[in-house]
């Protein structure tokens, strides 16, 4: 009889042995380390920084809504400006998410308020993780912190747009100011994220950089929460207008498309208003004006058939580099937009896909084509779809959050 090598002294006869036990046990064994692989491979921990509130306007539909997919890869604390400091509550809403949140008091307005802003940002600033600069007096906090490795996010041609608002178009001290900060930033950063492929031939030749060391992400929204909705079929048509009204929206023309509808159709108009919205909107022909937080935007939206993010057309290069956030979360939500043509890279995308009205002049007989555009557009059933599958592929949340890891990752 053949011995079992296993037999101790109080066997009586040998058992068989379990296939499985061998790979059990070497499964256990290498569990922790591999617990302890998982960790030590986990990306860098990323700091952000933004000077908007994650409270209210691009701080909560942007900032927050990013960071919150980026904490599943890496670590993250976010440093922000709130003009109202949150309550422990909601600090310990966004930590709940896994992210640090170190609010900073906004202080006082204007250039010292602004400067003073900066340097409490510097100090917080750890230059050893991932800095992820929103803006340019973020990217300036950066800047002085010389830090290993960061990200300036340009979200505008700030120097440039501010020109272009002022009344005189004078070229100022603050304008020269803010162009010397660009050029540092666009210089000295590892990577620049822009949110147009338009503003990228600018940086290129103004600043003397590669065109590799730049990436396009552009304005995203998250899909989920902004769902599409068929359109309601009713004899009326619903246009709602959101936002802050900065001074570079044409007011007169979208008053001019307005009162063209009315000429034909039953036409409702709701203002949205956003905290720091400026008085712009009391030029507007409306029935109605609401104040609403970002997270009623996605409702709101799909109560109404079509928006308006209609930009002057004559604010020259600093058009290059916008793409608003309120025209992707009409998009997700299936309605079109009336945008102005030199908006970034919508108006050709908007014309492919027939998403939106694109505007150019304000010429009566191009107030008319516009109109007659827009009305085809919203008798047309398969407009809902069309706008979200454009949303999907171009502003989709999910996507940009895997173009800012692959950012990180580069060396």
């Amino acid at each position: 009889m053949t011995s079992c090598p296993l037999l101790t002294s109080a066997s009586t006869k040998c058992e068989p042995m379990n296939p499985a036990a061998p790979v059990t046990r070497i499964f256990n064994l290498l569990s922790p380390l591999f617990e302890t692989w998982r960790y030590s491979t986990r990306m860098q921990e990323v700091l952000y920084l933004s000077f908007d509130s994650l409270q209210e306007g691009v701080g909560a539909s942007q900032v927050l809504a990013y960071v919150r997919k980026i904490v599943a890869t890496c670590p993250v604390t976010v440093i922000s400006f709130e003009k109202v400091m949150p309550d422990k509550n909601l600090v310990w809403e966004v930590q709940n998410y896994g992210v640090k949140w170190i609010p900073l008091s906004f202080g006082r307005y204007g250039m010292i308020g602004g400067i003073f802003r900066v340097t409490r940002m510097w100090s917080h600033i750890d230059r050893s993780k991932i800095i992820h600069a929103r803006g340019n007096l973020s990217g300036v906090a950066a800047l002085l912190r010389f830090p290993k490795k960061w990200v300036w996010d340009c979200r505008s041609l700030q120097a440039d747009q501010r020109r272009a608002l002022s009344v005189e178009k004078r070229i100022t001290a603050s304008f020269i100011l803010l162009r010397v900060a660009e050029y540092f930033l666009a210089r000295r950063s590892t990577s620049i994220i822009v949110i147009t492929h338009a503003v990228i031939p600018i940086f290129v030749a103004r600043y003397k950089i590669s065109a590799k060391k730049m990436h396009v992400i552009s304005t995203c929204v998250d899909t989920v929460r902004f769902a599409k909705k068929p359109f309601t079929k009713t004899i009326n048509i619903k246009v709602l207008l959101a936002g802050t009204f900065s001074p570079a929206y044409d007011i007169k023309m979208i008053n001019q498309i307005i009162a063209e509808m009315k000429r034909y159709r039953t036409v409702r108009v709701t203002v949205a208003t956003a905290s720091g919205a400026t008085d712009a909107w009391h030029d507007l022909d409306y029935d109605e004006i609401l104040t609403v937080r970002h997270a009623d935007m996605p409702m709101l939206i799909q109560r109404h058939d079509v928006g308006m993010s209609i930009w002057k057309n004559d604010l020259g290069v600093c058009l290059t580099s916008v793409a608003s956030t309120k025209t992707a979360e009409f998009l997700a939500c299936g309605r079109p937009v009336v945008i102005n043509s030199l908006q970034g890279d919508f108006g050709p995308l908007f014309k492919i896909n027939k998403a939106g009205v694109v505007t150019e002049t304000s010429a009566i007989e191009d107030i008319r084509r516009y109109v007659t555009e827009l009305f085809e557009i919203l008798d047309d059933a398969t407009t809902p779809h069309r706008c979200r599958l454009l949303a999907e592929q171009y502003f989709n949340l999910d996507e940009g959050i895997g173009r800012i890891l692959d950012v990180y990752r580069q060396d």
